[in-house]
């Protein structure tokens, strides 16, 4: 772990759970794996003060343990990726409430402040399940006092707590089909390394694999820990299947009661007895669902945040942004179907959970169907604006075609000023102008471009011997075979790029015609982009040729460069020079004798992509870092205005009870702040894509 990102990740415990907290994390962050004893010794904190801050790292998912086998010991360690993921909490409620309302929101605010809780603790919290201590059981109906209800208000407190658990109950199963909550497994609180030894140890026992294993035993016992590992990080046990949605269904409302069944009481026995008049409670609706509900059945099941998710979302904003950039916005909104899709099937980023090259040899890619989109399309905007397909009265042909014709299309008008075409202007014509496009080529309505291997399967009905095609203007997606057209027309758009934003899968005997996307190719695609940018802001245009020409020729001399580039060698040495000395260019030298004479050695320049990354990825944890301590620091100079803005007899009285000194104080620190706050969230979204993606 980088200097600055340990730094960053210390300014952010600190900011959010104090002191305490930030001492017992600052010394595992920085003296690595300690146990209880070694912690007194680097915090100075009491045995009491060290457990208290040890539950709320772990709780929060910020210290990992682990208690050795041989010595029964227990040791700790800091996660600092989930101490990084403090700084995004905004980003992920804002990206849950954009996407599912505010109620969902809430509850990934809540999930996000209590690290993890499982969901009776949650469902008590929102006041939809009674508390289990208080001797009622889950399947009883709560007591509430009935001093202050009268008949109307019971009714809307019956009616407003309905809406509130079926609230809760469509919210909850919404994030898990999402993947923005998912269940907790023992192996989240342990570090990698711990894991595979687990894991290893484990599969040892179960295959009895013991001593020195031969060459085949030892490929099965790596595939088998391999498995065992993502079965851990999918929250299984291999065996077990993990609490996701499909053991959370949908609840079935409740059925109503009468008023008679409301003032009843359950008893242990399951008897039903009336309450006398001189009771000062009744019993309120139960507001719970059949008696077998999942809910009832999987309250203490434990739920996270799955930080990771986000970073899926993150990524596929970024991808229909490029999309947009070097295609156009009808074809980007295609792919932002087809990135939804997929994007619901995916869990984590990185090639362990399938989206490989070797994954999609072997079909275990995430694929989208063509009809799936073009469903999914027909209920959105216009998309023939995204492809050349237009009505040829609506184009200018003078202003396209060649200046030769131009030139002897003007000519026969001239010739022919009774408006006469002659036969070899109408061939041309027709060779000119099909579909509204200039072509060289049949147009068969079976094919693509004119290429056999992508056929079309839209299926044509006949009238008579006159086939049906689609028109050469569409202004509306209500036609299904249009939208099926357009849209398979925009997904071939996307495949044929230089980018190959997806990949085609013809259709098969077994399979119809679908569409996969290779995330690690455009995830590297993605970070080449952000270093080219960062590089032609900091050297200029000049600087990213070079940059270019090394990636696509490899090693060169200075001579050799300067030749492709077409610059003055003494300018291109100095870009050379200060891109090297800021570390985004490597150099290697080459004697071409033992005496390694500087005369006679060949310098050959060389960009490295990944050393590239690291070190615009150390540079912005350092400027993120000094961005958070720029704004501690302005909050500590005006702490004393902030403290008396804030009590409760000023607020909105700030006109009145505050000076203009004081106003203009405070008016001039919330503007810093909003501007460092918004670096500090660009800065973020760099991060995610150099290291996230």
């Amino acid at each position: 772990m980088s200097q600055y990102a340990t730094e960053l990740c210390l300014l952010l415990v600190d900011d959010v759970y104090g002191e305490l907290t930030s001492r017992a994390f600052s010394a595992l962050i920085c003296y690595g794996r300690l146990s209880i004893a070694a912690l007194l010794h680097y915090t100075g904190l009491t045995p009491r003060q060290v457990k208290h801050s040890l539950a709320v790292l772990i709780q929060q998912h910020l210290a990992l343990w682990y208690t050795s086998p041989e010595n029964a010991v227990t040791y700790y360690e800091a996660n600092w990726t989930s101490a990084y993921a403090l700084l995004r909490a905004g980003k992920f409620v804002w990206i849950v409430e954009e996407r599912l309302g505010s109620f969902a929101g809430g509850i990934v605010s809540n999930m996000l402040l209590s690290g993890h809780a499982g969901i009776g603790d949650l469902a008590q919290a929102y006041n939809i399940l009674p508390h289990t201590d208080s001797g009622v059981s889950l399947n009883e109906p709560a007591i509430v006092s009935n001093g202050d209800i009268q008949n109307g208000e019971f009714q809307a407190a019956t009616q407003s707590h309905n809406e509130s658990a079926d609230s809760f109950h469509s919210s909850l199963h919404t994030l898990l089909d999402r993947g923005f909550l998912s269940s907790v497994h023992e192996s989240y609180f342990r570090s990698d390394a711990d894991n595979r030894s687990e894991a290893e140890a484990l599969v040892r026992s179960l295959k009895g694999f013991h001593g020195e294993l031969k060459a085949d035993q030892k490929q099965e016992l790596a595939d088998a820990v391999e498995q065992r590992l993502l079965d851990w990080r999918l929250g299984t046990d291999g065996d077990t299947e993990a609490f996701t949605v499909t053991a959370f269904e949908k609840p079935v409302k409740g059925r109503k009661r009468k008023w008679k069944a409301e003032l009843d009481i359950i008893d242990e026995t399951g008897k039903r007895r009336r309450s006398n008049a001189q009771n000062v409670h009744t019993v309120a609706p139960s507001f719970q669902h059949e008696e077998d509900s999942p809910l009832q059945q999987e309250t203490e099941a434990t739920l996270r945040v799955n930080y990771e998710k986000f970073a899926v979302v993150a990524r596929n904003e970024k991808l229909v942004e490029l999309v947009e950039e070097r295609i156009g916005p009808a074809t980007s909104r295609v792919y932002a179907e087809v990135l939804g899709h997929l994007e619901k099937k995916l869990k984590f980023c990185d090639p362990s959970t399938g989206e490989n090259d070797k994954a999609d040899d072997l079909g275990l890619s995430p694929k989208v169907t063509t009809a799936e989109i073009a469903s999914a399309m027909a209920k959105l905007e216009d998309l023939a604006g995204g492809i050349g397909l237009a009505d040829p009265s609506m184009i200018n042909l003078n202003t396209i075609i060649h200046p030769k014709k131009r030139r002897r299309r003007f000519d026969t008008n001239e010739q022919h000023p009774d408006g006469e075409t002659s036969a070899t202007e109408e061939d041309d014509s027709d060779s000119e102008q099909q579909n509204g496009n200039i072509t060289d080529v049949d147009n068969d309505s079976d094919e693509v471009n004119g290429d056999d291997e992508y056929k079309s399967e839209i299926k044509v009905e006949k009238d008579g011997d006159q086939a049906q095609q689609p028109p050469a203007t569409i202004s509306s997606l209500s036609n299904p075979q249009s939208c099926l057209f357009l849209t398979r027309q925009n997904l071939f758009l996307l495949a044929e790029h230089p980018y190959n934003f997806v990949t085609f899968i013809p259709r098969s005997h077994s399979t119809t015609e679908s569409w996969s996307v290779n995330f690690p190719a455009l995830a590297r695609q993605l970070r080449l982009i952000e270093l080219e940018n960062i590089i032609t802001k900091r050297y200029g245009i000049e600087a990213l040729r070079i940059i270019r020409i090394l990636q696509e020729k490899g090693k060169l001399d200075e001579k050799a460069i300067a030749t492709l580039a077409l610059m003055n060698q003494k300018i291109m040495r100095s870009i050379l020079t200060t891109m090297h000395e800021a570390g985004h260019l490597e150099i290697q030298e080459v004697p071409r004798d033992n005496a390694r004479q500087p005369a006679r050695t060949i310098f050959l320049w060389f960009f490295d992509p990944e050393r590239c990354r690291q070190k615009v990825l150390e540079e912005t944890y350092k400027t993120m870092a000094r961005c958070m301590q720029r704004s501690k620091a302005e909050r500590g100079n005006v702490q004393s205005i902030i403290d008396k803005a804030s009590r409760t007899d000023v607020v909105g009285k700030e006109d009145e009870l505050l000076g203009l000194d004081e106003r203009t104080a405070l008016k001039a620190w919330r503007e810093n702040e909003e501007r460092l706050l918004g670096e500090l969230g660009r800065l973020d979204d760099l991060v995610a894509v150099l290291r996230d993606f």
